[in-house]
């Protein structure tokens, strides 16, 4: 399938999920989601799958370009716009006043600009990583960058990150944390132990997958279906949904933390 781009009418390749209508239970929030910078939409479609499975309606988007954060900006808005008309397959079942974007690498980084400037969006997820600019921060997997346009935090976002930089101060992987933090906007960060940038984008293995997928879901599920039991999932000892001890699976190189309704969490290794 493809989605228009907005602005050139141009095709962009595409693939949505929905849950099984056995697991539909009322009208599900959407979600547009992006790959990596060069990287195809069967990179990200693991989250997407289990996006679905878990109550969203989601869209992957390839952008018409593989290099360029106008590009990756351009194919989430373009996905909100197809998820939100009757091109949607899946229209019947999307709550489309609920809206959520995620991404990785290249595609997380563009949606700093995108969850700005797109007044539909209400939550975002960051693959490695939430940046304070597209250019990126010091607490980008690439550890540099360039540029000074620093875009303003709207919405609650919630980074997931890599042990790259390893030479770098515990706190390096917080600057955008800090940036949406001092906004007064709900964020999260998480640092994954042993977690390389192609976690999210590349083979992968099950359980990495799902560790991923268990704070994406609660963050989405916090914010996009106003589920405040997720506040204690999130903020708890354990990985949300799946038992296993945050301290044994996050970073103990870099700080994990979160500042979001009511509560500051300097580290969550430590608990909170």
């Amino acid at each position: 399938m493809t989605v228009t781009e907005r602005g050139t009418g141009a095709p962009l390749p595409a693939r949505a999920f929905a849950p099984a209508p056995a697991l539909l239970t009322g009208p599900c929030p959407i979600v547009s989601l992006l790959p990596g910078g060069g990287a195809d939409i069967t990179s990200v479609s693991w989250a997407a799958e289990r996006l679905a499975a878990s109550g969203y309606v989601v869209v992957v988007t390839l952008p018409s370009s593989g290099a360029s954060t106008a590009a990756y900006h351009l194919a989430a808005v373009s996905g909100i716009d197809f998820l939100q008309s009757t091109a949607n397959p899946y229209r019947a079942d999307s709550d489309t006043g609920r809206v959520g974007v995620a991404g990785w690498s290249l595609g997380a980084r563009s949606l700093t600009r995108t969850q700005e400037e797109d007044r539909r969006v209400d939550a975002l997820v960051a693959w490695d990583n939430l940046a304070v600019r597209e250019s990126g921060d010091e607490g980008s997997p690439a550890c540099t960058f360039t540029g000074t346009a620093v875009r303003t935090p709207r919405v609650p976002a919630l980074g997931q990150a890599s042990e790259t930089c390893p030479g770098e101060p515990s706190d390096v992987k917080l600057r955008a944390f800090e940036h949406w933090r001092a906004a007064g906007v709900a964020t999260m960060q998480v640092v994954f132990r042993d977690a390389t940038h192609f976690w999210w984008g590349g083979p992968g293995t099950e359980a990495q997958r799902e560790l991923s997928h268990a704070y994406t879901r609660a963050w989405f599920d916090r914010w996009l279906k106003a589920d405040s039991t997720m506040t204690v999932a999130l903020l708890g000892p354990t990985v949300p949904f799946t038992g296993a001890a945050a301290a044994s699976v996050l970073s103990p190189r870099f700080r994990s933390a979160a500042a979001f309704d009511g509560r500051r969490c300097t580290d969550l290794r430590v608990g909170c």
